[in-house]
């Protein structure tokens, strides 16, 4: 326990001199940003619940999968470059262990940026009272909904989360984790209204907002669990791999 604790350690100290830190600010702003763009000028939702529902749409939809795909392709890269593999696999610490402390570091950001965008989308609605009270939204502002909705989309989106790790590690290129992405984002624009939409990786965050109760369980459960798995499975082989 001890050693995957200096691991994680280890990995996060990484992260101080590279872009993640700013990447994973970048899309909290960004949606706050929009969010009071749209309710000022009239064109935003009229109450809390709607205001809240949308920004998570925006998130799930579109932003998530375009951070997630940014975020492992970027973090891989720090090793990729300058012979990182060299240092980061010749620690006193089992390979597969230094792989699980990377996933960890990594899911532990998703988690990090999804519970920023809830407080941006929320903090995004009071400012608008404060600056603009006739264009301020009516209702409650609903905290419960908008953590749930968060903790659900991050659970959904570990299958997501895993593949595009998987990829960004195991390939050396910074280009074909970021197709991969994309590719996925364009996918699932088609696949949306399809009845196996609720399987495939990239879709199944916004399927936490489905109508359904039961594609909502589903989603989740195919993420969450299917997340892990990949994440163990990834893990296991990468530590494997020749890296010289």
């Amino acid at each position: 326990m001890i050693v995957l604790f200096r691991a994680i350690l280890a990995e996060t100290m990484k992260l101080k001199r590279s872009l993640v830190l700013l990447l994973a600010a970048a899309p909290p702003l960004m949606l706050g940003l929009m969010v009071i763009a749209t309710t000022l000028t009239g064109n935003g939702p009229d109450t809390w619940d709607q205001l809240s529902m949308s920004g998570a749409a925006i998130w799930a939809y579109l932003l998530m999968p375009l951070t997630i795909t940014a975020l492992t392709a970027l973090m891989a890269s720090l090793e990729h470059g300058c012979a990182g593999w060299t240092w980061s696999l010749v620690q006193p610490a089992p390979k597969t262990l230094v792989f699980a402390a990377k996933a960890m570091v990594t899911i532990g950001l998703v988690a990090l940026i999804s519970a920023g965008i809830g407080a941006s989308v929320l903090a995004a609605g009071h400012l608008v009272q404060l600056i603009a009270p006739d264009q301020a939204v009516s209702g409650t502002p609903p905290y419960a909904l908008m953590t749930g909705l968060m903790v659900k989309m991050w659970l959904a989106g570990l299958l997501m989360t895993g593949l595009q790790f998987t990829i960004a590690h195991a390939v050396s290129s910074f280009a074909t984790p970021i197709i991969v992405g994309i590719g996925g984002v364009f996918v699932s624009v088609v696949a949306t209204s399809s009845e196996y939409g609720v399987f495939f990786p990239w879709l199944l965050p916004v399927n936490m907002l489905a109508s359904e109760p039961e594609r909502a369980q589903q989603a989740l459960l195919t993420g969450s669990v299917g997340g892990v798995v990949i994440f163990a499975l990834a893990c296991v082989w990468l530590a494997r791999r020749d890296w010289r």
